[in-house]
Protein backbone atom coordinates (compact mmCIF):
# COMPACT_ATOMS: atom_id res chain seq x y z
CA UNK A 1 0.00 0.00 0.00
CA UNK A 2 1.41 3.43 -1.17
CA UNK A 3 0.23 5.08 1.74
CA UNK A 4 0.77 3.15 4.69
CA UNK A 5 2.46 5.71 6.79
CA UNK A 6 -0.29 7.24 9.21
CA UNK A 7 1.55 10.72 9.08
CA UNK A 8 1.96 10.51 5.35
CA UNK A 9 -1.72 9.33 4.94
CA UNK A 10 -2.82 11.93 7.04
CA UNK A 11 -1.04 14.77 5.32
CA UNK A 12 -2.64 13.57 2.20
CA UNK A 13 -6.12 13.48 3.45
CA UNK A 14 -6.10 16.95 4.42
CA UNK A 15 -4.30 18.40 1.83
CA UNK A 16 -3.81 15.99 -1.32
CA UNK A 17 -0.70 16.05 -1.37
CA UNK A 18 0.87 12.77 -1.52
CA UNK A 19 4.70 11.70 -0.72
CA UNK A 20 6.31 8.68 -0.88
CA UNK A 21 8.79 9.14 2.13
CA UNK A 22 9.02 12.07 4.79
CA UNK A 23 11.07 14.36 2.44
CA UNK A 24 11.30 17.01 5.16
CA UNK A 25 13.88 14.43 6.55
CA UNK A 26 16.41 15.80 4.02
CA UNK A 27 16.04 19.71 5.05
CA UNK A 28 16.66 18.32 8.64
CA UNK A 29 20.44 19.52 8.57
CA UNK A 30 20.03 22.74 7.17
CA UNK A 31 20.59 25.92 9.93
CA UNK A 32 18.02 28.06 8.82
CA UNK A 33 14.22 28.58 9.58
CA UNK A 34 13.37 26.15 6.95
CA UNK A 35 15.69 23.70 8.64
CA UNK A 36 13.90 24.67 11.88
CA UNK A 37 10.61 23.87 10.49
CA UNK A 38 11.86 20.13 8.96
CA UNK A 39 12.89 19.44 12.59
CA UNK A 40 9.62 20.79 13.83
CA UNK A 41 7.80 18.55 11.31
CA UNK A 42 10.47 15.36 11.69
CA UNK A 43 9.92 15.74 15.65
CA UNK A 44 5.45 15.77 15.30
CA UNK A 45 5.41 13.23 12.66
CA UNK A 46 7.27 10.37 14.76
CA UNK A 47 4.67 11.96 17.83
CA UNK A 48 2.07 11.45 15.31
CA UNK A 49 2.64 7.56 14.17
CA UNK A 50 3.41 6.22 17.92
CA UNK A 51 0.23 7.69 19.09
CA UNK A 52 -1.46 6.50 16.08
CA UNK A 53 -0.09 2.67 16.76
CA UNK A 54 -0.85 3.68 20.55
CA UNK A 55 -4.44 4.28 19.45
CA UNK A 56 -4.75 1.51 17.45
CA UNK A 57 -4.02 -0.92 20.11
CA UNK A 58 -5.91 0.49 22.44
CA UNK A 59 -8.81 0.06 19.91
CA UNK A 60 -8.11 -3.71 19.52
CA UNK A 61 -8.25 -4.14 22.87
CA UNK A 62 -11.57 -2.64 23.60
CA UNK A 63 -12.93 -4.63 20.83
CA UNK A 64 -11.62 -7.74 21.66
CA UNK A 65 -12.72 -6.98 25.45
CA UNK A 66 -16.19 -6.39 23.84
CA UNK A 67 -16.24 -9.26 21.97
CA UNK A 68 -15.66 -11.35 25.00
CA UNK A 69 -18.45 -9.79 26.95
CA UNK A 70 -20.83 -10.48 23.65
CA UNK A 71 -20.16 -13.92 24.26
CA UNK A 72 -20.60 -14.33 27.98
CA UNK A 73 -23.86 -12.53 27.52
CA UNK A 74 -25.61 -14.69 24.74
CA UNK A 75 -24.06 -18.08 27.16
CA UNK A 76 -24.58 -16.67 30.65
CA UNK A 77 -27.24 -13.92 30.16
CA UNK A 78 -24.81 -12.36 32.42
CA UNK A 79 -22.06 -9.84 32.11
CA UNK A 80 -19.49 -8.95 33.88
CA UNK A 81 -16.64 -5.96 32.38
CA UNK A 82 -14.31 -4.69 35.32
CA UNK A 83 -11.70 -3.87 32.57
CA UNK A 84 -14.08 -2.28 29.66
CA UNK A 85 -14.04 1.18 31.73
CA UNK A 86 -9.84 1.44 31.51
CA UNK A 87 -9.86 0.11 27.67
CA UNK A 88 -12.32 2.75 27.10
CA UNK A 89 -10.42 5.80 28.82
CA UNK A 90 -7.15 4.15 26.93
CA UNK A 91 -9.11 4.75 23.22
CA UNK A 92 -10.30 8.27 24.26
CA UNK A 93 -7.13 9.51 25.46
CA UNK A 94 -5.41 8.11 22.39
CA UNK A 95 -8.02 9.53 20.32
CA UNK A 96 -7.75 13.00 22.02
CA UNK A 97 -4.14 13.13 21.35
CA UNK A 98 -4.42 12.09 18.00
CA UNK A 99 -6.80 14.79 17.20
CA UNK A 100 -4.33 16.85 18.50
CA UNK A 101 -1.71 15.81 17.07
CA UNK A 102 -2.77 15.45 13.35
CA UNK A 103 -4.09 19.45 13.53
CA UNK A 104 -0.16 20.15 14.33
CA UNK A 105 1.29 17.86 12.20
CA UNK A 106 -0.87 19.23 9.11
CA UNK A 107 0.11 22.79 9.94
CA UNK A 108 3.47 22.34 10.60
CA UNK A 109 3.65 20.15 7.24
CA UNK A 110 2.08 23.41 5.01
CA UNK A 111 4.48 25.61 7.52
CA UNK A 112 7.41 23.28 5.79
CA UNK A 113 5.63 23.02 2.32
CA UNK A 114 5.09 26.79 2.06
CA UNK A 115 9.46 27.36 1.78
CA UNK A 116 10.04 24.03 0.40
CA UNK A 117 11.96 24.11 -3.28
CA UNK A 118 10.72 21.32 -5.19
CA UNK A 119 10.66 20.79 -9.08
CA UNK A 120 8.44 19.35 -11.56
CA UNK A 121 10.03 16.16 -12.04
CA UNK A 122 9.21 13.61 -14.26
CA UNK A 123 7.10 11.76 -11.76
CA UNK A 124 4.29 12.43 -9.80
CA UNK A 125 1.75 11.22 -7.18
CA UNK A 126 -2.01 11.51 -7.11
CA UNK A 127 -4.94 11.05 -4.84
CA UNK A 128 -7.34 9.20 -6.60
CA UNK A 129 -10.92 10.13 -4.91
CA UNK A 130 -9.06 13.86 -3.36
CA UNK A 131 -9.47 14.27 0.52
CA UNK A 132 -9.73 9.82 0.94
CA UNK A 133 -6.86 8.40 0.56
CA UNK A 134 -8.81 5.01 0.83
CA UNK A 135 -9.04 4.98 -3.06
CA UNK A 136 -5.79 4.71 -3.61
CA UNK A 137 -2.78 6.65 -5.35
CA UNK A 138 -1.80 7.09 -8.89
CA UNK A 139 1.77 7.48 -9.83
CA UNK A 140 1.92 9.13 -12.84
CA UNK A 141 5.43 9.24 -14.70
CA UNK A 142 6.30 11.86 -17.60
CA UNK A 143 5.42 10.35 -21.43
CA UNK A 144 5.72 13.43 -23.45
CA UNK A 145 5.49 17.33 -21.86
CA UNK A 146 1.92 17.21 -21.55
CA UNK A 147 1.11 13.26 -20.91
CA UNK A 148 1.38 11.04 -18.09
CA UNK A 149 1.34 7.17 -17.68
CA UNK A 150 -0.93 5.99 -15.04
CA UNK A 151 -0.11 3.30 -12.53
CA UNK A 152 -2.55 2.47 -10.04
CA UNK A 153 -1.07 1.30 -6.29
CA UNK A 154 -2.35 -1.88 -5.03
CA UNK A 155 -5.22 -0.26 -2.74
CA UNK A 156 -6.45 1.58 -5.82
CA UNK A 157 -6.33 -1.22 -8.19
CA UNK A 158 -8.43 -3.44 -5.25
CA UNK A 159 -10.82 0.12 -4.53
CA UNK A 160 -11.67 0.19 -8.37
CA UNK A 161 -11.68 -3.49 -8.65
CA UNK A 162 -9.27 -3.59 -11.44
CA UNK A 163 -6.55 -6.45 -12.19
CA UNK A 164 -3.75 -4.17 -12.63
CA UNK A 165 -2.00 -3.21 -9.56
CA UNK A 166 1.70 -0.77 -10.36
CA UNK A 167 0.97 -1.55 -13.99
CA UNK A 168 0.12 1.23 -16.36
CA UNK A 169 -3.99 1.59 -17.35
CA UNK A 170 -3.52 4.16 -19.51
CA UNK A 171 -2.43 7.54 -20.37
CA UNK A 172 -3.45 11.35 -19.56
CA UNK A 173 -2.92 14.10 -21.59
CA UNK A 174 -3.51 17.64 -20.94
CA UNK A 175 -4.86 19.73 -23.03
CA UNK A 176 -7.16 23.08 -24.10
CA UNK A 177 -10.44 21.63 -22.63
CA UNK A 178 -8.89 19.47 -19.71
CA UNK A 179 -7.52 16.15 -19.24
CA UNK A 180 -7.88 13.30 -22.11
CA UNK A 181 -7.91 10.14 -20.87
CA UNK A 182 -6.44 7.22 -23.04
CA UNK A 183 -6.72 3.52 -21.26
CA UNK A 184 -3.97 1.36 -22.60
CA UNK A 185 -2.12 -0.90 -21.09
CA UNK A 186 0.95 -0.05 -23.19
CA UNK A 187 1.64 3.09 -24.60
CA UNK A 188 2.81 1.61 -28.09
CA UNK A 189 -0.46 0.48 -28.70
CA UNK A 190 -1.41 3.32 -29.57
CA UNK A 191 0.19 3.04 -33.06
CA UNK A 192 1.02 -0.70 -33.20
CA UNK A 193 -2.86 -1.57 -31.80
CA UNK A 194 -5.26 0.66 -31.59
CA UNK A 195 -8.24 -1.28 -31.39
CA UNK A 196 -7.40 -2.37 -28.09
CA UNK A 197 -6.58 1.59 -27.17
CA UNK A 198 -9.63 3.74 -25.70
CA UNK A 199 -9.98 7.24 -26.06
CA UNK A 200 -12.05 7.72 -23.32
CA UNK A 201 -14.26 11.37 -22.77
CA UNK A 202 -12.27 14.72 -21.34
CA UNK A 203 -12.40 15.37 -17.70
CA UNK A 204 -11.98 18.70 -15.77
CA UNK A 205 -8.83 17.87 -14.06
CA UNK A 206 -6.43 15.32 -13.76
CA UNK A 207 -7.67 13.00 -10.43
CA UNK A 208 -11.33 12.63 -12.72
CA UNK A 209 -8.77 11.31 -15.60
CA UNK A 210 -7.29 9.13 -13.13
CA UNK A 211 -10.29 7.37 -12.42
CA UNK A 212 -11.78 7.30 -15.37
CA UNK A 213 -9.14 5.03 -16.64
CA UNK A 214 -9.66 2.28 -13.79
CA UNK A 215 -13.30 2.70 -14.25
CA UNK A 216 -12.73 2.08 -18.40
CA UNK A 217 -10.65 -1.25 -16.98
CA UNK A 218 -13.68 -2.22 -14.25
CA UNK A 219 -16.26 -2.15 -16.78
CA UNK A 220 -13.70 -4.02 -19.56
CA UNK A 221 -13.37 -6.96 -17.62
CA UNK A 222 -16.93 -7.37 -16.70
CA UNK A 223 -20.00 -8.99 -17.42
CA UNK A 224 -21.42 -5.77 -19.05
CA UNK A 225 -18.57 -4.66 -21.06
CA UNK A 226 -20.08 -6.92 -24.25
CA UNK A 227 -17.69 -5.88 -26.68
CA UNK A 228 -18.21 -2.18 -26.48
CA UNK A 229 -16.20 0.55 -27.08
CA UNK A 230 -16.05 4.18 -25.32
CA UNK A 231 -18.06 5.50 -28.19
CA UNK A 232 -20.92 3.09 -27.95
CA UNK A 233 -21.49 3.60 -23.82
CA UNK A 234 -25.11 4.64 -22.62
CA UNK A 235 -24.95 8.24 -22.05
CA UNK A 236 -25.21 7.14 -18.19
CA UNK A 237 -21.98 4.78 -18.43
CA UNK A 238 -20.20 7.87 -19.67
CA UNK A 239 -20.75 10.13 -17.36
CA UNK A 240 -19.89 7.63 -14.88
CA UNK A 241 -16.79 7.47 -16.34
CA UNK A 242 -15.47 10.57 -15.04
CA UNK A 243 -17.62 10.87 -11.89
Amino acid sequence: MFLSDPALRRIAAETNDVHREHLWRHDTAALDPHGDLARLLHKITLRFNDNTATLDKALARLVEQTEAAQRQLAAHADLHTPSHAQALTDVLAASERHAALAETLVNAYRAWRNHHRSGDGDERYVLLQPGDPSYGVATLRRHAPDAWLVLPDPEAANAFDVPYPCRVVGEVCQTDDGWAPVACTNPEHRDTQPAITYHLPTCNDLPAACRSLLRWWHLRHSAAWANRTPAQLTPAEAAGLSA
